[in-house]
């Protein structure tokens, strides 16, 4: 089967964005300092904030760019057919990562309350449960499809 458009769009996309996480996770601590001049006007962060918000970021951007990667392996597979083994626990990590974000994001609500940490926990939390659904889903079309292959 071809590789439709939108789905060479959609890898290449993912390919950009895992480039550019890439990039700016290993330049975060410059950023952070460039973020700091230009919008706050500051020379630096306050090293309290910059203590917290340093390594949450950290730990916040690995499991971004697993998760597009994961997404990226999960393309590949669209040619020859996505409905494949590799593909449920792919999906069942994504969920996980998930998951380990709204948790990070939980912590930080302690920390630094605002709407917008509210706002990324929900939305974690509701793709965990879509990766989940769809790990169930597709492990079920794979169960139906190998049933339909036996009876033929």
């Amino acid at each position: 089967m071809k590789e439709t458009l939108f789905c060479r769009i959609l890898k290449y996309a993912l390919c950009a964005a895992f480039v550019v996480g890439l990039v700016l996770t290993v330049t975060l601590p410059f950023m952070l300092d460039t973020y700091a001049r230009i919008i706050h006007g500051a020379t630096s962060l306050s090293a309290g904030y910059r203590a917290f918000i340093l390594p949450f970021l950290m730990v916040v951007a690995v499991p971004c760019l697993w998760a597009v990667l994961e997404m990226v392996l999960m393309l590949r597979s669209v040619p020859t057919g996505p409905f494949v083994v590799r593909n449920v626990h792919a999906l069942y990590r994504l969920g996980i990562v998930f998951f380990v974000l709204a948790a990070a994001f939980i912590v930080k609500c302690f920390l630094f309350l605002t709407f917008l940490t509210l706002f990324c926990v929900l939305m974690f939390i509701g793709g965990g449960l879509f990766a989940f659904t769809l790990a169930a889903l597709i492990r079920q079309a794979i169960v139906f499809r190998e049933e339909n292959d036996l009876t033929i």
